[in-house]
């Protein structure tokens, strides 16, 4: 009888350590699949550093279920023992292996600040295991932490609601006539944007260029800006630099392009603009 009763209790604890295990699995295969989306279909987190906040609280969440799931094994008992620190060290692991994955897909890249943000998402949650006496407020303290991020996210995104900005001009080209430079950049593109209402253009800039070619993608390139204002309106044009190298030579020539970037007054983020899904017009 007292057999049965522990062979009882030993499925019990077994089913439910099945369920730590269960969730970690099936939330990496949750980031492989986002990973997998290309970049025009993810959606649009509109504040600054966005990115680097979903990155925390995503491995952050990793880091907990890591966490729960070595204490719940009995296999290997220094990963029991150790759980907290073989935590952060599979959750930085999967994250790097995570941003190597992004590297080979569409309009997606691989990051090394990215994987910053993974890393001292683990550590954050580490902190908390270490500090906190009862392991329970583990998730609270998560919650805590992904419900301040979203209120940024909530201010930011009413700050945006104040301005009515349009795109006006999206435009890329490449330039095929034959020159002597063969260094010369021969990509051009052209971009505008207009915001309505808006008094004061001084303290405006554009910052934080991406491009998104079909077999490329294109970070920190510089760029030209105009901005001039009307009595109501401001208007902003951005343009390719001449002496700027664009495209890679060893790889053959775009067809599409999609550009994003980030308007900012006085260094506080206003807007972030995509352009639609563009079409490389071949000047010869």
């Amino acid at each position: 009888m007292k057999f049965q009763k522990l062979r009882k209790i030993l499925l019990e604890n077994k089913i439910r350590h099945g369920y730590f295990h269960a969730a970690l699995i099936g939330y990496c295969l949750f980031i492989f699949i986002l990973s997998s989306l290309p970049g025009d279909n993810l959606p649009d987190v509109d504040f600054k550093y966005s990115d680097k906040y979903v990155h925390l609280a995503e491995y952050g969440i990793l880091c907990i279920l890591f966490f729960y799931s070595l204490k719940n094994q009995s296999k290997y008992a220094k990963l029991k023992k150790f759980a907290p620190e073989y935590s952060v060290l599979f959750t930085a692991m999967f994250g790097l292996t995570d941003e190597i994955h992004q590297y080979f897909v569409p309009k997606r890249s691989c990051e090394l600040f990215d994987w910053f943000a993974d890393v001292i998402g683990a550590l954050l949650i580490y902190m908390i295991i270490k500090i906190q006496k009862h392991k329970q407020r583990v998730a609270a303290s998560l919650i805590l932490m992904i419900v301040l991020a979203g209120s940024s996210c909530t201010g930011s995104l009413k700050k945006d609601n104040n301005y009515k900005i349009s795109i006006t001009e999206q435009e890329a080209w490449i330039d095929l006539m034959p020159v002597v430079d063969v260094r010369q950049n021969n990509f051009g593109f052209a971009l505008g944007v207009k915001i309505e209402n808006f008094q004061d253009d001084k303290n405006l800039s554009i910052k934080d260029l991406v491009i998104y070619l079909n077999n490329d993608t294109l970070k920190n390139k510089n760029f030209e800006t105009e901005i001039s204002k009307t009595e109501k309106d401001v208007s902003i044009k951005i343009f390719q630099i001449r002496d700027e190298m664009y495209l890679d030579k060893n790889k053959p020539l775009p067809e599409e392009a999609q550009f994003i970037f980030r308007i900012y007054k006085n260094d506080v983020q206003i807007k972030r603009v995509k352009t639609s899904q563009l079409n490389i017009n071949k000047v010869y």
